[in-house]
């Protein structure tokens, strides 16, 4: 009976820390996105700006910052960024309601929570795949377009994640 109390309590930490982390990556998305979309827009006047005021701003690093941040490359890993924020919070909403069902059934040994922390991986695995073959298509195009040499590589932590969610279902059988 203690080990289930401590598997409850550790359910309800996991609950609470996936809210948070849901909260967490959409405040991140959105500055992310607001980011990328005013730098986007505002981006050439951010240099003009830099270059008309160079005597007024004193700071070298000032006008360097404000030259690299208005770069179409920044632009491009701010936008990647808001993505993979966006897909962290998709899966922390399927955390969230994991958490929330474990809770409610009392034990992660039911029918309903194997199946859905078996979801969970899959989710894993398919959203943090597919953000990072649409980044790695999108970071292509724009190092194509804006000929750099930068490259961009494929973590697969997440699909080592996502099966261990998967094995674990099948062991809450």
């Amino acid at each position: 009976m203690k080990t289930l109390n401590t598997i409850q309590i550790l359910a309800k930490i996991g609950k609470v820390l996936s809210i948070i982390a849901h909260v967490c990556c959409m405040i991140g998305g959105i500055c992310c996105a607001v980011t990328a979309g005013l730098l986007g827009f505002c981006g050439e006047d951010a240099i003009s700006f830099a270059k008309d005021n160079a005597d007024q701003i004193d700071d070298e690093q000032a006008r360097l910052i404000i030259e690299k941040l208005a770069n179409p490359m920044m632009i491009t890993i701010i936008a990647i960024a808001a993505a993979f924020c966006f897909a962290g919070a998709v899966v922390a909403r399927f955390a969230t309601n994991y958490f929330k069902h474990e809770i409610e059934d009392g034990t992660p040994f039911t029918m309903r929570g194997a199946k859905e922390l078996m979801r969970l991986g899959i989710i894993y695995i398919a959203v943090n795949l597919g953000v990072s073959i649409v980044a790695g298509a999108v970071f292509a195009i724009a190092s194509k377009s804006w000929d750099l040499a930068d490259k961009y590589e494929f973590n697969g932590q997440s699909i080592g994640l996502g099966i261990v969610f998967i094995v674990v279902s099948l062991i809450c059988r």
